[in-house]
């Protein structure tokens, strides 16, 4: 800092984040939650590698210390987002813009005599991208658990005749063996766990007194045991 004709010099003197700024990059990384959402839900596709990028990026400007390594970061990081969000837009790689803009918004924020619009920005975009969020993947991450139970799961023990190359008549696959409005039966494996699983899907509606009998025909086969009711692959057991 310099005394030059009476007026002070600070231009060698790093301007710290300022904290507004520093929250908004916070609430980017929040947005990245529906980007990590849709990169699990899309179970191993090309799209994992850029929605994992541009989720690992967003925090980088947090760790710049002077308000204008922080503006550049942010504005890096942000445009390059956004570039990576317009050129896979048919693809998915939508839900990544949010972030981008959050990012810009804290770029603004961080200049010198900065207004309130970009901290609005910065503010509304999260909330809006959480709440649509939430909207859409909210039933199917939580819907299982307060549908209707619609099959039955139970444990086939190692060495049963269940888990064999040839299945029992009572296993055909479209549950007409077993009968009592089961629609589908599945013999699997536990994942390196002895025995295995058999799942017993039964339409919508099946009254209560075929439930039982279907059940009590469950448990009788040879290796069967904790018959449950719930929704495939295991939520809202009973």
């Amino acid at each position: 800092m310099f005394n030059i004709g009476g007026r002070v010099d600070t231009s060698g003197v790093c301007r710290p984040v300022p904290r507004a700024a520093r929250v908004l990059v916070v609430l980017a990384m929040l947005c990245t939650a529906p980007a990590l959402v849709w990169a699990a839900a899309s179970g191993g596709t090309f799209l994992d590698g850029p929605l994992m990028l541009g989720s690992l990026v967003t925090p980088v400007p947090l760790l710049a210390r002077s308000a204008d390594n922080f503006r550049a970061a942010c504005r890096v990081t942000g445009w390059g987002v956004l570039a990576l969000s317009a050129v896979g837009f048919l693809f998915g790689l939508f839900v990544l813009a949010p972030v981008g803009i959050v990012l810009l918004a804290a770029a603004s924020r961080s200049r010198p005599g900065s207004r309130r619009l970009p901290l609005l920005v910065g503010t509304l975009v999260p909330v809006v991208t959480l709440g649509l969020a939430g909207w859409a993947f909210g039933p199917l991450l939580i819907g299982p658990y307060f549908r209707e139970p619609d099959a039955f799961l139970a444990t086939v023990r190692e060495g049963s005749s269940l888990l064999g190359p040839s299945l029992p008549a009572e296993l055909l696959v479209d549950g007409s063996g077993l009968g009592h409005g089961a629609t589908s039966v599945s013999v699997g494996q536990t994942g390196g766990v002895p025995g295995g699983t058999l799942t017993v899907v039964f339409a919508p509606r099946t009254p209560a007194a075929d439930l039982a009998v279907l059940r009590q025909r469950i448990a009788g086969l040879p290796g069967v045991s904790d018959v449950r009711l719930c929704n495939p692959p295991a939520h809202n057991c009973r």
